[in-house]
């Protein structure tokens, strides 16, 4: 099914004139009969045509319109959580479970280097940036408890993201 906006349209029109056409051969039939009928689905279906052919660069634009936003909004999301990912990847090779010595450092500088790069990305918002500083931050001063705190504010600021949207 293709969902180009230009196609959407097309068949919202089609939609609408159908429906239209269909109201009108009811409603004309159940006043006067036949005749009344095919006039009355005639004239709404064709006025419906008409309208629909008129706005239709209207309706285009707001489809787009409403892609787009999806669209950042769905990157926000998405870089959001990998934010919290990347941090969190960095954390457990700051802080590994089996120990000091349990990850290299060629290993904790690779996460952090992605850390910082996810944090820096286009399209981050503001708030969650900020988030991820702190985190950052507390997690190079080698603060476990901090760390902890922070990530669960940054986890906090990105759930609030996406419930504002």
């Amino acid at each position: 099914m293709d969902t180009t906006p230009e196609h959407i349209g097309s068949r919202t029109a089609a939609g609408w004139t159908v429906a239209l056409a269909a109201l009108g051969a009811v409603t004309g039939f159940a006043w006067d009969g036949p005749f009344l009928a095919v006039a009355c689905a005639l004239s709404l279906g064709g006025g419906a045509a008409v309208g629909t052919v008129l706005s239709r660069r209207r309706v285009i634009e707001t489809i787009r319109e409403g892609q787009g936003k999806a669209a950042a909004l769905g990157y926000a999301d998405g870089i959001g959580d990998m934010v919290v990912l990347g941090i969190s990847a960095y954390r457990a090779a700051v802080f590994p479970l089996s120990g000091p010595d349990a990850v290299d450092s060629a290993e904790r500088t690779a996460r952090r280097k992605a850390a910082y790069r996810l944090t820096a990305a286009d399209g981050l918002p503001h708030h969650i940036r900020e988030a991820a500083a702190a985190a950052l931050e507390a997690i190079d001063d080698a603060r476990d408890h901090d760390t902890q705190s922070a990530i669960e504010d940054l986890m906090k600021a990105v759930h609030e993201q996406r419930r504002s949207m």
